[in-house]
């Protein structure tokens, strides 16, 4: 058994600060044309406003790591972080990792339904002993699959799913509204998903092209 110490990130934490950060900038622009709008230059105003909400992540950032263990064996994984999860690779239908530019993750799918995610952003936590930890877990579950035929699927992408077509659908919607009902700054927030919508339409078809498509 291998054990790891290792610092990760919660994405839903990361986009509250993203978003807490915008609404400072909103909000700062909503005072000044209620109240400040005689006395400061516009200009100014903006440059203020973002200066505050930087002021605001930059301080706020540190709240972003967290502190995790591992135990890994050669038919399980024990991940230990608010609490204790035991993956058994009986237990497991899939299993995804993603190793991009900013963030690694590991996705896991078992039989009875249930999901796992966990990931590591570098903008905000070191990724070397958790990327070592998913490097030998991919090795574990390859050898089990082939020991037991286990028949545990890779995914190669998380828009290697057939409904995948309905949330990209349903998000291009989204930031086309986005783009309707909102003016700079706070249209920079469509802008930035749509440049990941658009990597996930692409990645989408080049699956659905190669038949790699799978129906959960």
């Amino acid at each position: 058994m291998k054990e790891y110490n290792f610092e990760y990130t919660k994405e839903s934490s990361i986009y509250l600060l993203f978003g807490l950060s915008f609404i400072f900038i909103g909000l700062g622009l909503f005072l000044f044309r209620i109240l400040l709008k005689n006395s400061v230059s516009p200009a100014l105003a903006v440059i203020a406003t973002i200066g505050i909400s930087v002021v605001f992540f930059v301080l706020n950032k540190h709240r972003i790591k967290r502190l995790g263990s591992a135990k890994l064996d050669i038919d399980h994984l024990t991940i230990e972080l608010n609490e204790i999860t035991r993956v058994v690779f009986n237990d497991l239908k899939y299993y995804y990792v993603h190793d991009g530019k900013n963030l690694i993750a590991l996705s896991l799918g078992f039989k009875d339904g249930t999901k796992f995610i966990l990931g590591a952003n570098n903008n905000f936590c070191n990724q070397d002993s958790f990327r070592a930890l998913l490097a030998d877990f991919q090795l574990n579950v390859e050898a089990y699959n082939i020991q037991n035929n286990a028949k545990i699927i890779q995914l190669e992408s998380t828009f290697a799913r057939k409904r995948s077509l309905y949330i990209l659908s349903t998000l291009t919607a989204l930031v086309i509204i986005g783009f309707y009902f909102t003016q700079m700054p706070l249209m920079i927030l469509p802008i930035g998903v749509s440049f990941g919508l658009l990597g996930g339409w692409i990645r989408y078809f080049q699956l659905r092209s190669k038949n790699k498509l799978v129906d959960f």
